[in-house]
């Protein structure tokens, strides 16, 4: 293991001084700690880069354990920015990205700012979103005592006697909680919950059975706001399970991160749309890193498609299989036979529509995967008994940054 500095400049933040320890081969991961510091994290780097085999990068919050903090750095969004500013330092690409706690919240907020050199992030009973009737405790509030008995299934194995600890201990945890109050506040930000929408990564959500800081429903809505996000409950562990079960915490993250080979039958996939134009997802883009999503869309004789729409944040992709698909854009209109592939990317207006007697076969892919999820949105949609009017279909649509044509 090495610890290093490093001297970074981000966005809205400026200059910082950054130190993190580095250790172990393989898969980049970027370790990120909660409240409790980089003592809390110390143990699974050593553990996830032995086991894995992996690269693990911890680095130091700035502010903990008495490393200098800049006075512009003042939000999670900035320590953001700045982990954002690292893994370009360090021309990683394909990283994990583990957070726990306060650290989760960074990650997730670092999954939104669309960096390429993520690969997945992993979020570890994490805080940030706000969830009626499930807050987050007021850690401010907290003796140690009442931190090991919110946090911890079996609290008594994890109690710190604060009469035993050094002056320079209390002065560190001091340190560590006037930093993690400057970041975190209230642990809540109202606004996070309906922006995670905008993920695209993959994300696993672990959470501890036992956490009482912020219990397993909490952490449910957080992986429900994440298009794609897994939830898994962690058994006989509580907040930190990278200290009470890292086996248990390793097992989860190595299954997430195996590479698997996706085979999807000529009967299976998911179904989002049925009727004249239906939609059968082939990948969702939990395969490809979210990289790539493909569906197979099968039009019946003489059916329009949608409005002419636009996308801003993927482009798109038609290969005809069978039958002839018309494709409208703007004013123009092309009549496409098998073999014949149309690539959209954002920004072109477009549509599509069958004029012929027979079915047509398209496949339709969206890079990144982010629209794979407006079909499953419309198939809840239908599943509610709401008309699917050209208004609703815009509603859905601007979740996904697309927008009909206006004439």
């Amino acid at each position: 293991m090495i610890t290093a500095t490093y001297d970074l400049t981000a966005d809205g933040v400026g200059p910082v001084r950054l130190t993190a320890t580095d250790r172990g081969q393989g898969r980049p991961y970027l370790l990120l700690h909660g409240g409790a510091g980089p003592a809390s994290v110390a143990g699974f780097a050593d553990l996830l880069a032995g086991e894995q085999p992996a690269r693990v990068i911890a680095p130091v919050h700035p502010g903990f354990d008495g490393t200098p903090r800049p006075e512009t750095l003042t939000s999670v969004r900035g320590l953001a920015d700045v982990y954002s500013a690292f893994l370009e330092t360090l021309g990683l690409t394909d990283v994990v990205v583990v957070g726990n706690s306060i650290g989760g919240w960074i990650a997730a907020e670092m999954a939104l700012l669309g960096s390429p050199r993520i690969g997945a992030v992993v979020l570890v009973d994490a805080v940030g979103i706000e969830v009626p009737g499930h807050p987050v405790v007021d850690f401010f509030s907290l003796s140690l005592d009442d931190v090991a008995r919110l946090s911890y299934h079996d609290p008594a194995s994890f109690r710190i006697d604060p009469e035993a600890m050094t002056p320079a201990q209390r002065e560190t945890m001091a340190g560590n909680r006037a930093a993690l109050a400057v970041y975190g506040g209230s642990m809540v930000d109202p606004g996070l919950r309906e922006r995670l929408s905008g993920v695209t990564a993959p994300a696993l959500v672990l959470w501890g059975e036992a956490d009482r800081i912020a219990d397993p429903d909490y952490g449910r809505a957080y992986a429900a706001a994440m298009p794609g996000a897994r939830f898994r409950l962690l058994a006989g562990t509580g907040h930190v399970p990278q200290i009470e079960t890292p086996g248990l915490l390793l097992a989860a993250i190595r299954e997430f991160t195996a590479a698997e080979v996706s085979v999807v039958g000529p009967d299976e996939g998911e179904a989002t749309l049925t009727g004249p134009i239906r939609m059968r997802i082939l990948e969702d883009g939990s395969t490809t890193g979210h990289r790539l999503g493909l569906g197979e869309i099968t039009i019946a004789p003489h059916t329009e498609g949608p409005p002419q729409h636009r996308h801003a944040r993927h482009d798109e992709g038609f290969y005809v299989v069978a039958g002839t698909v018309r494709f409208t854009v703007g004013e123009e209109s092309h009549d496409a036979g098998p073999r014949t592939l149309v690539m959209v990317p954002p920004g072109a207006p477009h549509t599509f529509a069958n004029p012929g007697d027979e079915p047509a076969v398209v496949l339709n892919t969206f890079t990144p995967d982010l629209y794979v999820q407006y079909f499953r949105d419309l198939r809840a949609m239908v599943a509610a008994g709401r008309p699917m009017t050209d208004d609703a279909v815009a509603d859905v649509m601007g979740r996904y940054a697309t927008e009909p044509v206006t004439k």
